[in-house]
């Protein structure tokens, strides 16, 4: 049986084929450049979903589910840059709208990290008082308020990572050009992705004061 390695490796080499085909078809169409890049990223979201679902599941429903998820991952990112496309033809001016929307973001990651700080030391300070208390319906409570906690924790990590990835396809697709605002981009999408980080440590964090109200 090959190993998760060996197995990503062996896949790898079929993206970078079934990637190299789209690209050609693509080109080849009678398609606008809005449409190029929307295809373009859904046909390479789907193969990379695929082989993520047949590295973690190893069987056909994986892969297929795989697929399906990367395909909406690869719609969002080729209708985020076909639109700065569009809309701009100035890489600066695109590169600064990406900025604002980037920024945008950062702020809500940092906000929602606020209030997820000043959520987990209520419930460490409640989780304390019902375990010293021994009143085990309270802790059945907060168990079940946590794992909320967590669930939205983890909704709001993979909205604000893929916010940051997105971001990194626009900084490639400039190709080094852009001065001062695509080096304003790359520190704005290093700051969401410290937030996603931060989020990611405080779902732990719940993860682990769950396990305390176990009863």
């Amino acid at each position: 049986m090959n190993s998760p390695i060996q197995t990503c490796v062996r896949y790898g080499k079929q993206l970078s084929i079934f990637t190299a085909i789209t690209f050609s078809l693509t080109q080849c169409a009678d398609m606008s450049d809005q449409d190029v890049t929307k295809a373009q990223g859904t046909a390479i979201g789907a193969g990379a979903g695929a082989i993520l679902g047949q590295v973690i599941g190893r069987n056909t429903q994986s892969t297929l589910i795989g697929a399906g998820i990367g395909s909406l991952a690869g719609l969002a990112y080729g209708t985020h840059v076909a639109n700065k496309k569009k809309n701009y033809v100035n890489t600066e001016d695109w590169l600064d709208a990406c900025i604002v929307q980037a920024e945008s973001t950062r702020k809500k990651a940092a906000a929602y990290n606020d209030r997820l700080d000043n959520q987990l030391a209520r419930l460490r300070k409640e989780v304390q008082m019902a375990k010293v208390a021994g009143d085990k319906q309270k802790l059945a409570s907060l168990n079940r308020e946590i794992r909320t906690e967590r669930a939205t924790a983890q909704k709001e990590s993979a909205t604000f990572a893929k916010e940051a990835q997105i971001n990194r396809s626009a900084i490639q697709e400039a190709g080094g050009r852009g001065g001062s605002s695509l080096k304003s981009l790359r520190t704005t999408t290093s700051g969401i992705e410290t937030q996603v980080s931060t989020i990611n440590k405080n779902e732990k964090s719940l993860a682990s004061l769950q396990n305390e109200t176990d009863v």
